[in-house]
C-alpha cells in the first residue's frame, strides 16, 4: 500500500534543502574575513545545527514515523560540507 506523504512534510524538506544549498553556496564564495576571536560565527550556528540534526536522527530512529528522519539527514548532508569549506576558506 502506498502512503500520500502529507504537503507538510514537502515544504518542510523543500525549505531544508533550500537552506542548505544557500548555505553551501555561500560557502564557496571564500575566502571570509572573520573575527580571529569569534570567528564568522556561521560555523558555529552551523555546528551546532549538525548537533541538534544528530540527536534527532538518533531520537527519532526508534519511532516509527520515518519520515521524520528526512529533515535532519538533509540538514545534516548540506551543512557538514558548508561548514568544512566556511572553515577551510577563512582568512
Amino acid at each position: 500500500m502506498i502512503r500520500v506523504i502529507a504537503k507538510r512534510y514537502w515544504v518542510t524538506w523543500g525549505l531544508s534543502s533550500a537552506i542548505g544549498i544557500w548555505m553551501l553556496l555561500s560557502s564557496l564564495a571564500g575566502p571570509h574575513l572573520c573575527s580571529p576571536v569569534v570567528g564568522c560565527i556561521v560555523e558555529s550556528i552551523m555546528g551546532i545545527t549538525i548537533i541538534i540534526s544528530i540527536i534527532l536522527l538518533v531520537i527519532r530512529s526508534f519511532k516509527k514515523n520515518n519520515l521524520k528522519l528526512v529533515t535532519p539527514l538533509i540538514l545534516i548532508v548540506f551543512l557538514t560540507p558548508s561548514t568544512l569549506l566556511y572553515l577551510l576558506y577563512t582568512v
